[in-house]
């Protein structure tokens, strides 16, 4: 009876020992990661003893180890983290940076919203919530625009803005059929330019507005202020006029797009004329997407296919002209061509064609030189301008009998004194421009490439001489769409580091909404390949090529078969340092074929051409109409 407590002491005795010589059990178990302590048997008093000491060495050993281990492992993982004063730092300087940087941008766009929105007057034309339930949806749901001061919008004056919807009926607030459409088609006009669209100068030394696309550069004539106002994203698109060029010109003094249709297939009721039979609606935006969706909504005429192949002819001969200025241009539109519509591009010499065609001019040149017979088509559309001016200013003179204001009879006055004989003369030309770009255009069903102005828009500083020479070729160039009344496209050529300029397209009477369709997707081309065309002037610069080679905007991307088409290049080069330009146009054509993805085998041709004779460029134009046509009927 005295044996189990006998055993009980020796087994108590046994433990203090042992508690004694290591370290306490909650201490040494306190360093155990939870995987070791579930691996250790716990020791059971009902074990005998043996197995109890085996599973006490077991721990202890088991303690032993872990404070074996580093025991800086945690406290230099506290020190490896930043501390919270450092954090706190790091954390307001990023929020004093992004607080900066938004001041910053808010200041800029108010100063630019200030610019933009004293332009025009505040409205909100907005469309019913019937025409915005339409099903399916308007083409224009959900845009913005404005318009300029010739089309008339009830009780909108700029002290007194409205802001009602003018589609609850079918004529709301505004007497313009153009801004009715435009409603009920679902966009929202937003304003109206409150500055004078009778802008017959291209500068002004009082105008100080500044263009957002050419740093001191002008900014157009007629519509600049709506371009201002869409180049600074104050409202989609634009409802303009345009009569020698004044949208057009604008659009492409500020980067954007612009459309004028063929002549009569938009009312233009509720519309001050200006210059009577040559006002046109026009429009302005900047995305060539939103061209064919305002085509849309005025039920343009001219069907298109997806399937369908523009047939494009480039006027090569007005981008050298009056110098290289438009050499990035010129080299983009040929490459954007030759990518969109493969071999049915011709290069050709359009005033050669229209010499020919065109013998009513012949009385209005100095002399027979392409100079003067653009000369000639701007002296014509400058006086029909100003012989409809003088009618349409006679007209309202009788309106506000004798109210009207210094600047109104100062414009009446000069332009009263038009020559009848001088007049007509002009309009013969104007019938035998109509017939010839209509014979030009429906031969080969195709569209012509042209620039929109002479050259990237010059400064407000400039001289006299060079602010009329641009203004007068401008016309001269807006002058062949104008007269002959075909539709005309505009678009941009905008990169980084390189001046603006223009191209358009002109296409058939009554082909708009093919034009349209063609701009949306063109355009976009010849961007790409003038950024590339400028990429490689600056590669070509740095690497300080020889001046005296033929001029090449482009670069040299191997691409292709790039030996073969240096050899050609390096032939044609040569031929060029000789001035036989037939043979450096055949060597460059070469390297074309061998290899078409270069952009500077394009440029050199188009230089090319520009340098050779007249007599021989007529042939070569002749040649490249017989393969263009027979290419077509094929």
């Amino acid at each position: 009876m005295r044996q189990p407590a006998l055993e009980h002491s020796d087994s108590d005795s046994d433990t203090e020992s042992s508690n004694a010589a290591s370290p306490p059990y909650h201490s040494s178990t306190s360093r155990l990661e939870p995987s070791e302590v579930e691996s250790v048997e716990s020791p059971s008093p009902t074990k005998p003893r043996v197995e109890r000491l085996r599973a006490r060495q077991a721990l202890q050993s088991a303690g032993a180890k872990k404070e074996d281990e580093p025991k800086l492992s945690t406290h230099s993982h506290r020190q490896q983290r930043p501390s919270a004063a450092i954090l706190g730092c790091l954390a307001a300087a990023a929020l004093a940076t992004a607080c900066i940087g938004w001041w910053l941008k808010r200041r800029k766009m108010k100063h630019k919203t200030q610019d933009a929105r004293q332009l025009f007057t505040k409205c909100i034309l907005a469309p019913s919530q019937a025409v915005m339930a339409t099903v399916p949806a308007p083409p224009l749901l959900s845009t913005t625009f404005i318009t300029t001061a010739v089309f008339g919008i009830e009780d909108l004056t700029p002290d007194h803005p409205t802001a009602q919807s003018g589609a609850e009926s079918n004529t709301g607030f505004s007497s313009a059929h153009a801004v009715q459409v435009a409603i009920l088609a679902g966009a929202t006009c937003i304003g109206r330019t409150h500055t004078s669209e009778i802008a017959s100068r291209m500068a002004d030394p009082a105008d100080r507005r500044s263009n957002p696309s050419e740093k001191n550069g002008v900014v157009g004539i007629t519509a600049s202020s709506a371009a201002l106002v869409i180049a600074q994203q104050e409202a989609d698109f634009a409802v303009t006029s345009d009569h020698l060029g004044g949208a057009r010109t604008s659009a492409a003094c500020c980067g954007l797009y612009a459309y004028r249709p063929t002549r009569g297939t938009v009312s233009r009721a509720g519309m001050t004329l200006i210059a009577g039979e040559l006002d046109s609606v026009a429009w302005l935006c900047r995305t060539p997407a939103l061209l064919p969706r305002i085509g849309d909504a005025f039920h343009l005429p001219g069907k298109t296919s997806e399937t369908e192949l523009a047939k494009l002819i480039v006027a090569q001969d007005l981008f050298g002209l009056w110098g290289d200025d438009l050499t990035v241009a010129c080299t983009a539109a040929l490459i954007g061509a030759q990518k969109w519509a493969g071999d049915d591009v011709a290069p050709v010499s359009l005033l050669v064609y229209l010499r020919d065609s065109v013998p009513a001019a012949r009385p209005l040149m100095e002399s027979d030189s392409a100079e003067q017979l653009m000369a000639a088509f701007g002296k014509a559309g400058t006086l029909i301008q100003q012989n409809e001016f003088a009618r349409c200013r006679a007209e309202q003179a009788e309106q506000v009998q004798g109210n009207a204001d210094t600047a109104f009879q100062e414009d009446t006055a000069r332009v009263s004194g038009v020559d009848g004989d001088s007049v007509a003369a002009a309009k013969q030309v104007q019938a035998e421009l109509h017939r010839a770009m209509h014979a030009a255009l429906s031969t080969s069903n195709g569209f012509l490439i042209l620039p929109t102005i002479p050259g990237p828009p010059v400064h407000h500083s400039a001289s006299t001489d060079e602010l009329e020479s641009f203004e007068r070729r401008t016309y001269e160039l807006s002058s062949l769409a104008t007269l002959s009344g075909v539709p005309q496209v505009t678009i941009p050529v905008v990169v980084p580091g390189q001046p603006v300029t223009s191209v358009s397209i002109l296409g058939l009477h009554k082909c708009d909404m093919r034009l349209l369709h063609l701009a949306a997707k063109l355009g976009p081309v010849i961007t790409q390949a003038a950024h590339q065309v400028a990429a490689a002037m600056a590669e070509q610069e740095a690497a300080g090529d020889d001046a005296q080679e033929a001029p090449e905007p482009g670069g040299s991307r191997r691409t292709g078969k790039p030996s073969r088409a240096e050899s050609f290049k390096a032939k044609a080069n040569e031929a060029f340092k000789r001035g036989d330009f037939d043979g450096a146009i055949a060597g460059y054509s070469g390297a074309i074929q061998a290899d078409p993805h270069n952009p500077v085998y394009f440029s050199n041709r188009a230089m090319a051409y520009l340098k050779v004779s007249p007599i021989t460029f007529f042939i070569i134009t002749i040649f490249f109409f017989f393969i263009f046509f027979t290419s077509f009927s094929r």
